[in-house]
């Protein structure tokens, strides 16, 4: 799939997700949203699925349909209020740095490991 920065509202925030979709205060005017991780696209009886973590650590599914074009697993997402429920942007910078982020985690720890093959990794 390819990149879109187009944002696409979704209709209505799902039941349960209407208390958590609430933004947070602002640390800044950038932090200004609540921001959701797409921890992994599925297929379904009912077609695609997106399995968002939420900032709390809960997951929920949503209908990819009601989620911006050309999202992949791993981006952020910006989610904001809108008129006719949720508008949610990918964050194609914040997903890029966040992603370095855990490929250096990851390649510290294979270096830790590679360097005493007997020592145990907590994670």
């Amino acid at each position: 799939m390819k990149h879109s920065s187009r944002s696409a509202p979704t209709p209505a925030p799902l039941p349960d997700q209407a208390e958590s979709a609430q933004p947070q205060a602002p640390a800044s005017a950038a932090e200004s949203s609540e921001r959701w991780t797409v921890d992994g696209i599925e297929e379904t009886p009912q077609g695609q699925v997106a399995r968002i973590e939420l900032p709390d650590g809960t997951t929920r599914d949503i209908d990819l349909t009601a989620l911006p074009e050309g999202l992949q697993e791993g981006d952020l997402l910006a989610v904001e209020p809108h008129p006719d429920g949720l508008k949610l942007t990918i964050l194609h910078e914040e997903t890029s740095v966040a992603r370095q982020q855990a490929q250096s985690r990851l390649g510290a720890l294979n270096a830790a490991a590679a360097a005493d093959p007997d020592k145990e990794i907590t994670l």
